[in-house]
C-alpha cells in the first residue's frame, strides 16, 4: 500500500487530531477565559463517553434497517455497517466513513456545547471522544486484520467475532466489554457460566 493509499484509508487518524487542535485553538480565542487545565477531566470524560456512544451507535443505529426509500440515506444511517457484516474481511468496509464521523461529531458537539454553555469545554470533551473513536478504529482494524499475540486483542477478537458470526444481538462493545455487561448483552456463554 502506497503512502497516498494509507493517508486516504486511514484519513480519520490525521483529520480528527487536526480538527481537535484547530477546534481547541479557535474556541480558546473565542472564549479567552477558557482553561486548558479542564482537559485533565474533560478529555478522559470524553473518552469514557465514547465507549457508551460506541455501544449505543453499534446496538441501536448500525443494526437497524429503516424502511427509507433512499438507498444512499439508508447506507449513510447504517454507515455501511451491514455491508461490513456481509464482508468482514473487506478493508473498504471496516473503518467508519470520515463524513459519517464528522456529521455525528458536529451533532454531538452542538449538543455538548449547548449543555456546557461553552464552545471550548465542548471542544475539550470532543478531543476525548475523538481519541476514543480513533482507539476504536485501531482496535477494530487489528481485530479483523492482525494476528497479534496480544491477550487484549485476542479477547476482543473472540467477542467481536461472536457478534459477527454467532449472534449479532450481543457483544456491541469493540473497545470495551463494560457496557455489554451493564446492559446484559455480553456473550451468552458468559451468561450461562455465571448462571450455573
Amino acid at each position: 500500500m502506497t503512502l497516498k493509499e494509507r493517508l486516504v484509508r486511514f484519513r480519520s487518524f490525521w483529520i480528527f487530531p487536526l480538527l481537535a487542535a484547530v477546534l481547541l485553538y479557535v474556541t480558546s480565542r473565542i472564549e479567552p477565559q477558557s482553561q486548558f487545565s479542564d482537559l485533565v477531566w474533560l478529555f478522559p470524560a470524553g473518552a469514557l463517553f465514547w465507549t457508551l456512544l460506541e455501544y449505543g451507535l453499534h446496538r441501536f443505529v448500525f443494526h437497524i434497517q429503516l424502511p427509507l426509500r433512499s438507498a444512499r440515506l439508508r447506507d449513510f444511517v447504517n454507515a455501511s455497517h451491514l455491508g461490513h457484516h456481509a464482508s468482514p474481511r473487506d478493508p473498504n468496509k471496516l473503518l467508519v466513513r470520515t463524513m459519517y464521523g464528522l456529521v455525528i461529531s458536529a451533532v454531538l458537539y452542538g449538543l455538548v456545547a449547548a449543555a456546557f454553555g461553552s464552545l471550548f469545554k465542548a471542544g475539550e470533551l470532543m478531543t476525548g471522544v475523538w481519541a476514543g473513536f480513533l482507539y476504536y478504529e485501531a482496535v477494530h482494524y487489528r481485530v479483523h486484520f492482525s494476528l497479534s499475540g496480544s491477550r487484549f486483542i485476542e479477547r476482543q477478537r473472540r467477542a467481536h467475532f461472536y457478534h459477527h458470526f454467532t449472534n449479532n444481538k450481543r457483544c456491541f462493545g469493540v473497545t470495551s466489554p463494560v457496557w455489554d455487561y451493564v446492559f446484559g448483552t455480553k456473550r451468552e456463554r458468559e451468561i450461562a457460566t455465571k448462571g450455573t
